[in-house]
């Protein structure tokens, strides 16, 4: 995969600033100080054109986790419904491997979404899901609908 020199929006829409700001700071050498936030890039799937942009990104299993934020209002991730290559730039250092999308919806998914809801009791409370205590899962039916309308994106690095 070539790496894509050219800040783009996603969907065509122009970027805020702050993401236009966000991707020249994850860029640089101060993107090491950035947390749980990467840039993104990839090559659109029918578009073809250079993409990149920052999104919360977590080690999962053998690589990294995106949990799309609002799926039904974002369209970059839908490059990912089969896999498709890309490449992160996390603290300073550039991953390149293959991305897939896994919807909350299918077996995969809440397998994964239990995972995210107990790392991240936030985004739990925000799905409707109860107070949960360090460890605990919800319910198979309250998990099951709480993960319904989530998307992830899980990233695999090139050995």
């Amino acid at each position: 995969m070539t790496t894509p020199t050219t800040t783009t929006a996603t969907g065509g829409a122009r970027p805020s600033r702050f993401s236009r700001f966000m991707v020249r700071w994850l860029a640089s050498p101060f993107g090491a100080l950035s947390g749980g936030v990467v840039l993104v890039r990839y090559v659109g799937r029918k578009s073809g054109l250079a993409r990149q942009l920052p999104v919360n990104c977590e080690p999962f299993e053998n690589g990294y986790l995106i949990r799309v934020g609002r799926p039904e209002q974002k369209t970059w991730w839908r490059n990912f419904t089969s896999p498709w290559p890309l490449e992160i730039v996390r603290h300073g250092r550039r991953i390149r491997g293959s991305a897939v999308v896994v919807s909350g919806a299918t077996g995969n998914g809440q397998r994964i979404a239990a995972d995210y809801f107990t790392r991240h009791h936030g985004a739990a409370r925000r799905a409707g899901l109860p107070r949960m205590h360090k460890g605990e899962l919800p319910s198979p039916e309250t998990l099951q609908a709480a993960a319904a309308t989530l998307s992830f994106v899980v990233v695999t690095p090139e050995s």
